[in-house]
């Protein structure tokens, strides 16, 4: 009878010794990873206590029917965290991707997602070809988490993207002219009808290429240029810059640049999988604490138009030229000289059409509201025009800046060219007037104009 108790009470104390060591190894593994600490970083003290409770109560506990009581936790808690450790091992050795980012990533539009196919030197590009459909902003808003209520009236669009990744729904052979750009070139949100650079092709009844794409800086949309605007009939090649964001862009690509001429190494992006069940879990557990509810669309201003006030989102402000850093000073240099150079080499003309953003062209006409930051309440203009100016006259490229055009036709006609909440890119009005704009300022001396475009 003794040795059966000696016996009960030795696996009593095991039990209760594994069990306590399991729930303080586990306690001490919640900090191991910097995800886990995050998300579980506050289960860590409590799971250490109830493993040293449960030590001392094999130490301390003999009796029967507190055994009876103690005994099936000891099974439950050491069952639980077992299989903890053997889904989080099972799910890391599998890679299984609890976020399914490829899969949400394909769902987002195009136009919002970050080009992740390497392209020239240091840079990316879209991959093609692809056609996605659908509202493509209140969409955008929704997969952001944003409220959509501003776009709920969105039209759904179809757009199309060639086996290069850029918004040519028609196949050219042979084109006369090339347009490079970020996102206001590229204009995701608008049918294909609707882009300037299709409308600029039938208004000078030209051939345009049209190599936009957003998430884009300067130097890859040169790159751009380089390996896809080549053609026997291409006279010129336009880069439209944008004032709000090519300048950011512009430092990174260039340090990227400067990183793979002295090691040989370029940049890659690629989906990096969440593959920890512990993880996963914390984020549910927090998203059910603390639910994010969408707040309203950011209102930096209010427009005063033709039909009353519109408020309006604004975006990026544009530095002036005394907040250009020595680095931006030499990327800038850098990409006119290498633009330039192209331009010889390719026996073409080089444009350089200057877009201002929807500060710059509102400027004088709003209103800023209560919650606008103190960059907005004191903004004006900048100065950045000038100095490209100057880079572009020094390297033989012809400058167009649309500014002063943007600012007067939305004085002349009391409505936005932009769109007015969250986006803000051009909307059809604005991509149509900065079609007829370029058809104007856009001198093309030696083409032939009344020539039938050839579609081939």
């Amino acid at each position: 009878m003794n040795e059966k108790r000696e016996a009960d009470s030795r696996v009593f104390m095991l039990l209760h010794a594994g069990c306590g060591v399991l729930c303080v190894l586990g306690s001490l593994a919640l900090g191991w990873r910097p995800e886990w600490e995050l998300y579980w970083g506050w289960a860590r003290k409590p799971l250490a206590a109830i493993g040293l409770i449960i030590l001392l109560s094999g130490i301390l506990i003999r009796r029967t029917h507190a055994a009876r009581i103690t005994s099936p936790v000891c099974i439950a808690w050491s069952s639980l965290v077992i299989a903890l450790a053997i889904g989080e091992a099972a799910f890391r050795i599998a890679r299984y991707d609890f976020r399914q980012q490829e899969v949400r990533w394909r769902s987002c539009p195009p136009y919002y997602r970050q080009p992740m196919l390497p392209s020239g030197k240091v840079f990316f590009r879209r991959a093609g070809p692809e056609q996605w459909s659908g509202p493509v902003i209140k969409t955008y808003l929704e997969f952001a988490g944003c409220d959509p209520t501003p776009y709920a009236s969105e039209e759904p669009i179809t757009v199309k993207y060639d086996r290069f990744g850029f918004r040519n729904e028609i196949e050219l052979r042979d084109w006369e002219v090339a347009v490079a750009g970020d996102s206001f070139t590229e204009l995701g949100h608008l049918p294909y009808h609707q882009l300037f650079t299709t409308m600029l092709a039938r208004r000078l009844n030209l051939r345009v290429l049209n190599l936009g794409v957003g998430n884009t800086g300067p130097l890859t949309q040169l790159s751009y240029l380089e390996d896809f605007s080549k053609a026997p009939s291409l006279k010129h090649v336009v880069i439209v810059f944008f004032e709000g964001n090519d300048i950011g862009d512009l430092n990174r690509e260039y340090l990227a640049l400067l990183d793979f001429e002295a090691t040989g190494k370029r940049p890659l992006r690629q989906f990096s999988k969440q593959t920890s069940m512990l993880r996963a879990l914390g984020e549910q557990i927090r998203r059910i604490r603390y639910p994010v509810v969408p707040s309203g669309p950011p209102v930096d201003a209010v427009f005063m138009g033709r039909t009353g006030g519109v408020q309006v989102t604004l975006g990026l402000l544009p530095p002036t030229q005394a907040e250009l850093s020595k680095l931006t000073r030499d990327a800038l240099q850098r990409f006119a000289r290498d633009y330039a150079e192209f331009a010889r080499k390719t026996g073409v003309r080089p444009w350089l059409v200057y877009m201002p953003c929807k500060a710059s062209v509102l400027a004088g006409q709003m209103q800023p509201s209560n919650q606008a930051p103190d960059s907005v309440r004191t903004f004006t203009s900048t100065d950045l025009p000038s100095l490209v100016a100057e880079l572009c006259a020094k390297h033989g490229i012809r400058f167009v800046d649309l500014t002063p055009s943007l600012r007067q036709e939305t004085r002349r006609s009391g409505e936005l060219l932009f769109n007015a909440l969250y986006d803000t890119h051009l909307n059809a009005r604005g991509s149509a007037f900065v079609a007829e704009e370029l058809a104007k300022q856009l001198d093309f001396p030696g083409d032939n104009p009344a020539a039938e475009p050839r579609r081939d």
